[in-house]
């Protein structure tokens, strides 16, 4: 069997919420985390580890005029909502063709943002975290 070594550039990543695939993203990550415990019994050794609650968080950074774009949508939604105010999900691919890889990441929720320019720059890059219920791993 062969095997793949492909590895991907941030040119082959897309990103799409709300229906529309975003031209002015400069990053993304999102991560799944597990609560986990060491349990201990008798002796000193541990027993066994526990698995609790399972979070998913993430970051989105895009150009102002992206974020302008998505909050005109929700806007016509509903006018008086804000970014923060919405569900959605985010669908992410990796590559294009036979390779792609697609991760879709459910019932996202942006936690905050802030602008903000300062004196030499050309342009302004937006953070957006949030939290999210679930990723569907190549979807």
């Amino acid at each position: 069997m062969a095997f793949n070594s492909k590895q991907y550039a941030f040119s082959d990543v897309s990103v799409i919420i709300l229906g529309r695939e975003l031209q002015g993203f400069r990053g993304v990550k999102y991560s799944v985390k597990t609560e986990k415990e060491v349990l201990h019994g008798r002796g000193r050794k541990a027993f066994s580890i526990q698995q609790g609650a399972e979070s998913v968080e993430g970051e989105l950074m895009l150009l102002q005029s992206e974020v302008e774009a998505l909050r005109a949508a929700v806007k016509a939604v509903n006018p008086t909502y804000k970014l923060t105010d919405v569900a959605f999900d985010i669908v992410v691919t990796y590559g294009n063709g036979l390779t792609a890889v697609t991760d879709i990441i459910q019932g996202a929720e942006f936690t905050e943002y802030e602008k903000g320019m300062e004196s030499a720059d050309k342009f302004m890059e937006i953070s957006l975290p949030f939290l999210a219920l679930d990723v569907k791993e190549g979807a």
